[in-house]
C-alpha cells in the first residue's frame, strides 16, 4: 500500500474514534514505495467548463388545469 492511501485510512479511523484500528493498521500494513494503483482506479480531474446540466436545458413544460407542470 502506498503512504497516501494509508494516511487516508488512518485519517478516517481517527475521525471515527478508532485508535485500536489505527494501531492495527500501523502494525500490519506495509508501505510499498514502488506501488502504483491500476489505471482504472485513478480519479479523473474535471475542468470547471467540462459538462454542465445547464447545457441540456432544451425542454418544454406544459401546465394542466390544476397548475401541475409536466415535460412535453
Amino acid at each position: 500500500m502506498d503512504q497516501v492511501t494509508l494516511d487516508e485510512i488512518i485519517s478516517i479511523l481517527a475521525k471515527n474514534g478508532r485508535p485500536d484500528l489505527i494501531a492495527e493498521c500501523k502494525e500490519h500494513i506495509k508501505i510499498d514505495n514502488d506501488y502504483e494503483p491500476p489505471s482504472f482506479m485513478k480519479k479523473d480531474k474535471y475542468e470547471m467548463d467540462e459538462g454542465s446540466a445547464e447545457e441540456e436545458s432544451d425542454y418544454s413544460v406544459e401546465e394542466d388545469d390544476e397548475g401541475f407542470q409536466s415535460l412535453k
